[in-house]
């Protein structure tokens, strides 16, 4: 039977290392896949006592316990990745969880032994009223490169992580590296259940301290392109169209908002930023506008932005005014949205 490597990250944790181990316990006894799951903890220079809690777990449910120094999220995956032993790997962060569920659902999907799994998860506010929302792992399942960037709710083979590997010290080493796998991709099963729960908006958290690290959005995609840019040379429109979705969602939607957090009422420098991320879209992606994909995989935009999706994208850095006037509409329509 073929098998599963899970590689958990460990930095600066203690207060959700536990119940994100105890998660995992539970899924793995369900399952009954006890001795085809490999659990890989990956001590990544901890400075508090995480470290001591994931030995404590390690030495009561056989886990792989390993220390490095200290190198970021991407790093510790690398690490982790050559500690795997199975034919599949997965990746948990550690102050998120998993259903009871997820070993199970996993591994009945491998059963068609595909290149790719994916599957929806929640997005868990602490403290709110409703804290869990379903977030789609695919916004299109026809479509794999409207699959979602995190690198936690996939099972990839073990193999294409040979050649491609987590971009380090980077805040976006899951889009600096999922959108390369696309590449070797044949065969993927997607799972319509929300198998993983991610912590959203932990305080100190990477992507909710809004500073300069935020550009690391433009140096991934564009490593991406690069890598790419032969394939799209030479006329590979799934490719081409595929990655100009993630350009324009990523860079238009979740960095306009961070841009406007960094840059808060400095407006005039929003619009600088927001001028350049336009003309770095035009240079890459020239017809994005009339691309078949962004067409038919409107509705993530559609809903953000409206029916007059494309029309409001590119007024964003077309000038001070129009950047301003969009950016109001954006913002009343996503408040009036929740």
């Amino acid at each position: 039977m073929l098998g599963l490597s899970v590689i958990i990250p460990i930095y600066n944790v203690e207060e959700y290392l536990a119940e994100c181990l105890d998660s995992i316990v539970r899924s793995v006894k369900h399952s009954k896949n006890e001795a085809n799951i490999d659990i890989v903890l990956v001590n990544d220079g901890t400075k508090d006592n995480s470290g001591k809690i994931a030995k404590r777990y390690s030495e009561k449910y056989n886990f792989k316990y390993v220390e490095k120094t200290n190198g970021g999220l991407g790093d510790a995956r690398n690490f982790g990745l050559n500690y795997a032993q199975k034919e599949y790997v997965a990746f948990i962060d550690s102050d998120d969880k998993i259903s009871e569920a997820f070993f199970s659902e996993i591994f009945n999907s491998l059963k068609t032994n595909p290149d790719l799994v994916i599957f929806d998860w929640y997005d868990y506010f602490e403290g709110e009223d409703n804290p869990e929302k379903i977030v789609k792992g695919i916004e299109n399942q026809d479509y794999l490169w409207s699959v979602q960037p995190s690198a936690w709710n996939k099972v990839y083979r073990k193999s294409f992580f040979e050649n491609i590997k987590f971009p380090i010290g980077k805040v976006y080493e899951d889009v600096g590296s999922i959108y390369k796998i696309l590449s070797n991709v044949k065969t993927y099963s997607y799972i319509e259940s929300p198998l993983y729960i991610y912590r959203k908006g932990r305080q100190n958290s990477l992507l909710t301290t809004i500073n300069p690290k935020i550009n690391d959005i433009y140096e991934v995609l564009e490593n991406t392109y690069l890598y790419y840019a032969d394939e799209i040379k030479n006329g590979n429109k799934v490719v081409e169209q595929g990655l100009a979705y993630q350009y324009v969602k990523l860079l238009m939607w979740s960095n306009m908002y961070r841009q406007l957090k960094f840059y808060k009422v400095k407006l005039w420098s929003f619009y600088k930023k927001m001028k350049y991320t336009r003309l770095l879209i035009y240079k890459r992606f020239p017809g994005w506008k009339e691309h078949e994909f962004i067409q038919k995989n409107s509705g993530f935009l559609k809903e953000r932005f409206g029916k007059s999706y494309i029309y409001s994208i590119d007024k964003l850095g077309k000038s001070f005014f129009e950047t301003n006037l969009i950016l109001l509409a954006v913002i009343f329509r996503n408040i009036r949205r929740k």
